[in-house]
């Protein structure tokens, strides 16, 4: 077949590392420098050893192929071996310079071709890093020369995967019980990369032919999953998780758990350090790899900061196969106390892995208090990995599926609570890590029952589990001073729990209307009595909460700034609120003040007598209707931070089957999509669904 052609600048400035201009009969570098200029020399570099490369990552290809290749036997690798480099027709001794590896993709060749014979390795192969069209990542060198992209450490295409090479294939882990479970922050004999300056020279450009376009691809594959598991892409996805996702799991957590602990406490669990790259690569590949505008501006942004070739890259492939790593070391950490490794273990939910492992554990009250220290450090790991996992799922299932995500994270807490109980005269209290983990699966819990109208995961009535996790059911009863939680933490932590009351009202009352439709008694409607008690517990909760809930900002007519050459206002006003914990608490509670408004039981007792007192009651509910979701979308206006804007997603829902004219629906739609623009977080199916709902109301 035939080879890819090499750049044409002359040895001397090849073997400098030095940008040549390609003059003839002599470059103008050797003329300024007063030598002679040893020539240029074309060879052809052809393919080999791909076959290598595919088998050792055939665990990862064969459920995720990578998006763009025609079928699966057409991502070929070279696996760079170190050889001796030979001496060129000029004398100059070509040892110290690294071959460079090139992949061709063929759709017409089979994979056998990919076992062709190697070229001799030549210095003129160095020009190929001095063409502005090939981007990084398709050139490798020992060192940092002056060129005009960035320069990839050879070490980094090296098989230095650690531990004995097999850190990164899942497979392996479940299959093979005897590997590490922890380690420092990254193996130490993982290879780390090297990056120079990234600007291009215009005068260099030329026209892009598709072979070259092929190899580039090519290139940027292979760099992509031999960069998998690296020191730098580890902690380009941990600081990413850090800086942009963890915020999201602290929401009503104001010591930052999962932002700032988590990624501590990764340094030696390779299942938490894997959960967090795996959802962060996730994220990234619903963003098309450009990273959040967050910050301020920085002129030169740190390493661990920049991914090379981060919009080409295939970041869905790589949050698989960081999923799956995160959950075969978990699986492997903890299989040695309950279970065996199995094939099929892959198929077990994080949640119900860890439900397995707690049933088999003694209580905390049994191990000395080093060692239940130890162990403390253990689950606080597992939760966060548990919570992580399940977010990565969530990032792209409609609210309607994700209940069943969730099964078992009440039986899950309750194996805690057991842990926990040492005595019945000292209530128990959940760690700092146990009550981050509780409190998103709170959150979500309530929100994907909502989309369904069924009972929560979490049952509203098993108080010694929510007092466990830091709320006071009981205003009589005095605050655990022993948590530290903030007051603002307190309230949020406390409407989660008045919001699972609230829904699971609103599940009893569906089945009630359902057991109505079909004559049947064995389910009672809720009474009114339940109805005024929910009404009157969120009242309470309003008019205690710290003076951070109030808005610090607000305007009532918006003016709209996407047309400024005609004066038009908002339908809604604009509403912004200090802390994000308040922002996101003070908008689920209008959503929980409106879902009880739309589902007030019927009570004959004390329903209007007369026709004009049912016209006055409606228009009273119309009136606290339109309220409470000018409140909702008033916050969302104001373009809250993205732990706010991801839950909120349901709540603009059920707003939008409360309005009637377009111009307002309009800003529900444009709301929702912001989400999804944004954030990745997907809401494009909650778009189609008020659609076809508003189609039926016309």
């Amino acid at each position: 077949m035939p080879g890819v052609p090499s750049n044409k600048a002359c040895e001397r400035c090849k073997k400098r590392h030095l940008k040549c201009d390609e003059a003839r009969p002599n470059c103008q570098r050797c003329v300024n420098a007063g030598v002679e200029c040893p020539g240029y020399v074309q060879t052809r570099k052809f393919i080999d050893q791909g076959a290598t490369i595919r088998r050792r990552y055939a665990p990862y290809q064969e459920h995720h192929p990578r998006s763009g290749a025609h079928k699966e036997n057409d991502v070929l690798a070279a696996n760079p071996i170190q050889e001796q480099m030979p001496v060129d027709q000029y004398g100059n001794d070509l040892q110290t310079i690294t071959p460079v590896t090139e992949v061709h993709r063929d759709e017409g060749r089979d994979s056998d071709a990919s076992q062709g014979a190697q070229g001799t390795p030549d210095a003129s192969r160095q020009g190929v890093v001095q063409d502005p069209q090939i981007q990084t990542g398709m050139a490798i060198m020992p060192s940092r020369p002056a060129v005009n992209i960035p320069n990839i450490d050879q070490t980094i295409l090296n098989t230095g995967f650690s531990p004995a090479g097999q850190e990164l294939n899942a497979r392996n882990l479940l299959e093979n019980p005897n590997l590490p479970t922890s380690g420092s922050s990254h193996p130490s004999n993982t290879p780390d990369t090297d990056f120079s300056q990234t600007h291009r020279d215009p005068s260099s450009e030329m026209h892009e032919t598709s072979e070259t376009r092929n190899d580039e691809e090519g290139f940027s594959d292979v760099f992509s999953e031999l960069m998998t598991g690296t020191e730098h892409e580890v902690a380009f996805l941990t600081r990413y998780f850090s800086e942009y996702l963890g915020p999201w799991l602290d929401l009503s957590d104001s010591s930052k758990f999962f932002a700032v602990y988590a990624p501590i406490r990764a340094l030696n669990k390779y299942f938490l350090k894997y959960s967090m790259a795996a959802l962060a690569a996730k994220h990234l590949g619903k963003m098309k790899g450009q990273k959040p505008a967050a910050g301020g501006i920085f002129t030169s942004p740190a390493t661990m900061e920049i991914y090379p070739n981060a919009a080409q890259t295939d970041w869905t492939l790589k949050g698989a196969n960081y999923y799956y790593l995160a959950f075969a070391y978990m699986r492997h950490s903890i299989t040695v106390s309950y279970a065996a490794p199995s094939s099929s273990a892959i198929l077990e939910s994080p949640i119900e892995m860890v439900n397995g492992y707690l049933s088999q554990q003694p209580g905390f009250a049994r191990m000395d208090i080093s060692d239940a220290d130890t162990f403390l450090r253990d689950v606080e790991g597992l939760l966060a990995t548990c919570v992580i996992l399940t977010v990565y799922r969530l990032l792209d299932v409609p609210g309607d599926d994700w209940q069943t995500h969730l099964a078992g994270i009440e039986s899950l807490f309750d194996l805690l609570l057991q842990l926990h109980t040492t005595s019945p005269a000292l209530p128990p209290t959940f760690s700092q890590g146990e009550r981050a983990a509780f409190w998103n699966f709170a959150r979500q819990d309530y929100l994907a029952s909502y989309s369904n109208r069924i009972p929560t995961h979490f049952k509203h009535s098993n108080l010694s589990l929510w007092k466990t996790a830091g709320i006071r059911v009981n205003e009589l009863e005095p605050p655990d001073e022993t948590l530290r939680l903030t007051h603002e933490d307190l309230a949020a932590n406390t409407l989660t729990w008045l919001m699972n009351k609230m829904v699971n009202f609103l599940a009893d009352y569906r089945r009630s209307q359902l057991a109505q439709w079909t004559e049947s008694d064995e389910h009672a409607q809720p009474s009114t009595t339940t109805w005024l008690n929910l009404c009157f517990e969120f009242q309470s909760w309003f008019e205690k909460i710290p003076e951070t809930f109030r808005p610090s900002l607000r305007i009532e007519r918006p003016r709209d700034m996407s047309n400024l050459s005609e004066i038009s206002y908002l339908p809604f006003p604009e509403i912004f609120f200090s802390l994000t914990s308040c922002t996101a608490a003070m908008q689920h509670y209008h959503f929980g003040r409106l879902g009880l408004l739309l589902n007030r039981p019927p009570d004959v007792m004390s329903a209007p007598g007369t026709a004009f007192d049912r016209l006055a009651s409606l228009r009273e509910v119309t009136k606290e209707v339109d309220y409470r979701c000018r409140e909702i979308c008033g916050i969302a206006l104001s373009r809250p931070h993205g732990e706010v804007r991801i839950y909120m997603v349901p709540l603009l829902f059920a707003v939008g089957q409360c309005l009637e004219t377009p111009e307002t629906r309009q800003v529900i739609v444009d709301l929702l999509r912001g989400v999804e623009a944004d954030l990745g977080w997907v809401t494009r199916s909650t778009v189609e669904k008020l659609q076809e709902v508003w189609s039926q109301q016309s």
